[in-house]
């Protein structure tokens, strides 16, 4: 939780500097605007908080993994989709700037409200499949790729606005 927390801050730090100008800053024709982005980041965290509210829950608890699914821990350190569309469901909308802050805070909180809720020992114990893609994580693999995805839009939000 400490990586994805610490991205969360570089998120929140650079949302904060952000002009209304650089906020409907668009990646070309058909890229996704600096706000845009902010609500795909959003949505995404909805998701992966569904996921581990799931895994937690015991929902998957007599899911078998294929033996040749790829499974992703603690351990995951990149971002494992390249340059993968967006699924449906997170394909973003404009959001307007004073009200980016909040409802990224509030979709975090209800995150780690619902990591809380995890009473055992080993959170690469619990794995479910994610259903857009196939690939699998474990609990903590979830959480990891939450700090990933938030990283790897972070990096293309400073590219596009020029910053290192």
């Amino acid at each position: 939780m400490e990586m994805c927390e610490a991205v969360r801050e570089q998120v929140m730090a650079l949302l904060a500097a952000l002009s209304r100008r650089d906020w409907g800053r668009r990646a070309g024709r058909d890229g996704w605007s600096v706000s845009e982005s902010f609500d795909h980041l959003i949505r995404a965290e909805v998701g992966t908080s569904k996921m581990a509210r799931r895994l937690i829950r015991g929902d998957y608890a007599g899911v078998v993994r294929p033996a040749n699914a790829r499974l992703f821990d603690s351990s995951l350190a990149a971002y494992p989709y390249g340059r993968y569309p967006a699924p449906a469901i997170l394909v973003p909308e404009p959001l307007p700037l004073e009200e980016a802050a909040g409802r990224f805070e509030s979709v975090h909180q209800r995150f780690v409200s619902e990591l809380r809720l995890f009473r055992g020992s080993d959170p690469d114990a619990l794995a479910s499949e994610d259903p857009d893609t196939g690939l699998w994580f474990t609990l903590a693999g979830w959480v990891r790729l939450q700090g990933v995805h938030e990283a790897h839009h972070l990096r293309q939000i400073k590219a596009l606005l020029g910053q290192p």
